[in-house]
C-alpha cells in the first residue's frame, strides 16, 4: 500500500524538478509536461509513454539531482520509442541496451563523465567501451548478445534505475505517432538553446524528415500497377475510389506510374506547410522504387502537369501559387491536360478549404485526397490525412 503522505512529498519534489528542467532544458521540459506522475509499489520506477510511475519508498532515498536524472531517463525511453521496440528480443539484454543509450545521452546533456544513483554508477558504456549514445538500442543489443556472458556481469553491475516490465503490454502505432509529433513540436518551440544532445539532434532531424504518409501502403491499397498483362474492368462500387486490374499472370516486380499529383499552393497554405507537402511527394519517390507521374500546383488555377521520374525532376519544379482555391478547375482541365490518356489516379494534397465538385467530375479516375486538416471530410474519393 502506497504511503499517501510520502507520495505527496515526492510529487511536490518531482513537480519542482520538472519546472527546473523546463527552465534549464526547454526541449526536455516541454516533453516532460506530457507525462503525468503516478505512484506505485514497483520497487523503482517505470514509464508507459503516458506516465512516469515511481515507488515513493525508492524515490525518497534519492537526492534532487538523482530524481532529475531519473525523470530524464524515463523521458528518453519515450523519446527514442524504446518502450515499443524490442519485440521478440531477450528482455534483459534489450533493457540493458536501452539504459546504456539513455544514460549516455543524459551524461552528454549534463556534461558529466559519469553519474551515481543509490551509491552505484549508472551504465553508459557499450561492450567495446564506446559511449552508448553513439549506438542505437538494437546495435547495442547485438553487441551484448555477441559478447554475453563475457561482459554481461560487468555491465549488470551498474545501478538499476527502473523496470521495463510494463513495456510488454504496449503496442506501437498511436503512441509512437503521438511522441514523434510531440518531439517535433518541442524542438521547434524550445528555441536556439534547448539543451538537446548532438546525437539526439540527429535523431530529431530524421523524425522531422520522416514521411507523414506511408506512401507504399497507401498506394498499394489505393491503386497498383505492374508489368504483367492486365485489363481494366468496370470497378465494383463496393471498392469506391480504387480501380482494380484483373491479373492474368504472376506479378514480377511492381511499379506505380501515370499518377497526377496536385499540391495546393493557395494563399491559405503557409510556406512551411507547402514545403512539407512538397517534401511528402519527394518522399513518395524515396519509398517506392519505380514511381512516375505528373506534378501540378493549383490555387484558383492549375499549372500544366510536368512529368517526373525522380526527386531531381521534382526539385526542378518548386511550388508556385498563392491565390484562392478551386478544386473545380482541376477536373475542368483534366481532359485538356490528358487528351491521349487519363491519369491512372489523381492525388490531391490540400488543406481542403474549397468547394468540392461532384464525383462525376473525376470522369471515373480514382481520386485520393490527402488533407492537412483532420476536420475536413471530402464527400467522395479515398481520404487520408497528413
Amino acid at each position: 500500500m502506497v504511503d499517501q503522505g510520502k507520495a505527496r512529498g515526492i510529487h511536490e519534489r518531482l513537480t519542482r524538478i520538472r519546472s527546473d528542467v523546463l527552465r534549464d532544458y526547454p526541449f526536455f521540459g516541454r516533453l516532460l509536461l506530457r507525462l503525468t506522475f503516478g505512484y506505485a509499489e514497483c520497487g523503482t520506477a517505470y514509464t508507459d509513454m503516458q506516465r512516469i510511475v515511481v515507488d515513493p519508498e525508492f524515490a525518497a532515498e534519492l537526492s534532487d539531482d538523482e530524481l532529475r536524472f531519473l525523470l530524464l531517463h524515463e523521458l528518453l525511453h519515450c523519446v527514442l520509442h524504446h518502450c515499443t521496440r524490442g519485440k521478440g528480443l531477450h528482455h534483459l539484454l534489450y533493457n540493458i541496451a536501452c539504459d546504456i543509450v539513455v544514460n549516455s545521452l543524459i551524461l552528454e546533456m549534463l556534461n558529466l563523465p559519469d553519474f551515481t544513483i543509490s551509491g552505484e554508477k549508472v551504465i553508459h558504456l557499450a561492450p567495446d567501451h564506446t559511449e552508448g549514445r553513439a549506438h542505437s538500442a538494437e546495435e547495442l543489443y547485438a553487441m551484448l548478445h555477441k559478447n554475453a556472458p563475457e561482459h554481461l556481469a560487468r555491465i549488470c553491475a551498474g545501478a538499476t534505475i527502473d523496470t521495463h516490465s510494463p513495456w510488454d503490454a504496449l503496442n506501437s502505432g498511436l503512441l509512437d505517432d503521438i511522441w514523434q509529433q510531440a518531439i517535433c513540436d518541442a524542438a521547434k518551440k524550445a528555441g536556439s538553446w534547448s539543451g538537446i544532445p548532438c546525437n539526439l539532434n540527429r535523431y530529431i532531424a530524421e523524425i522531422q524528415r520522416a514521411p507523414k504518409v506511408n506512401w507504399k501502403q497507401i498506394l498499394q491499397d489505393f491503386i497498383r500497377h505492374d508489368r504483367s498483362d492486365y485489363d481494366y474492368s468496370v470497378p465494383d462500387r463496393r471498392f469506391q475510389g480504387a480501380l482494380l486490374p484483373s491479373y492474368q499472370e504472376a506479378i514480377y516486380g511492381e511499379c506505380v506510374e501515370n499518377l497526377w499529383f496536385l499540391i495546393d499552393a493557395s494563399g491559405s497554405i503557409s510556406d512551411e506547410t507547402l514545403s512539407e507537402v512538397f517534401h511528402e511527394v519527394c518522399l513518395a519517390l524515396d519509398q517506392i522504387d519505380r514511381l512516375s507521374g505528373y506534378l501540378s500546383y493549383f490555387d484558383a488555377q492549375v499549372s500544366a502537369p510536368i512529368g517526373f521520374e525522380s526527386i531531381q525532376d521534382l526539385l526542378a519544379n518548386p511550388p508556385v501559387g498563392g491565390g484562392g482555391t478551386s478544386f473545380h478547375n482541376i477536373f475542368d482541365q483534366l481532359p485538356l491536360f490528358f487528351m491521349d490518356e487519363l491519369p491512372q489516379a489523381i492525388i490531391i494534397l490540400t488543406d481542403g478549404y474549397a468547394e468540392f465538385p461532384a464525383e462525376a467530375a473525376s470522369q471515373g479516375v480514382p481520386v485520393l485526397w490527402l488533407i492537412c486538416d483532420t476536420e475536413i471530410k471530402p464527400p467522395w474519393g479515398t481520404v487520408a490525412h497528413l
